[in-house]
């Protein structure tokens, strides 16, 4: 386990809506204090690789400064598990099946909203795939709020929760 949280991994089930959103949203962030060593990726369970983020997702995401158009969907692999750090799902299952898949990911794997401001820590991020406008900038939003949070947690250097 690294000291300090440099690759940041964010999983969802199909890579195409709350993980991009993430992983969107920590880049901007990053590169807005000048950082280039925070890496923050995103990959789905049962992803269709070569998927784009759905037009809702890129729709609400350009709303918030965040460019998704070239984002590709990929699956969770072993590589990508192993050179992550820290490992954010979106919902309890999605941290259950990564651990039945990847069981040395034991311990860098948590919920995003353990970084949530408001609200429970303990629930899940909705899925907003096949709803409306409102349900993906909802998503957003919540992302947004750990998000934030997680970036003013690794920007200070912080190691690991």
């Amino acid at each position: 386990m690294a000291n300090t949280i440099k690759h940041i991994l964010f999983v969802c089930t199909g890579n195409i809506c709350r993980s991009p959103f993430a992983e969107g949203l920590l880049k901007k962030l990053v590169q807005k204090k000048g950082v280039d060593d925070i890496v923050a990726d995103s990959a789905g369970l049962l992803a269709l690789p070569g998927n784009s983020a759905t037009g809702l997702a890129q729709k609400v995401a350009a709303e918030y400064d965040v460019d998704l158009s070239g984002h590709i969907a990929k699956s969770v692999r072993e590589a990508i598990v192993d050179r992550s750090d820290l490992i954010l799902v979106m919902e309890k299952a999605h941290g259950e099946s990564l651990l039945d898949a990847f069981p040395e990911a034991d311990g860098k794997v948590f919920l995003i909203r353990h970084f949530a401001g408001f609200g429970s820590r303990n629930r899940g991020i909705a899925d907003p795939y096949g709803l409306n406008y409102e349900a993906y900038r909802f998503c957003f939003l919540d992302i947004q709020d750990c998000v934030s949070r997680l970036a003013e947690y690794v920007l200070q250097g912080k190691g690991f929760i």
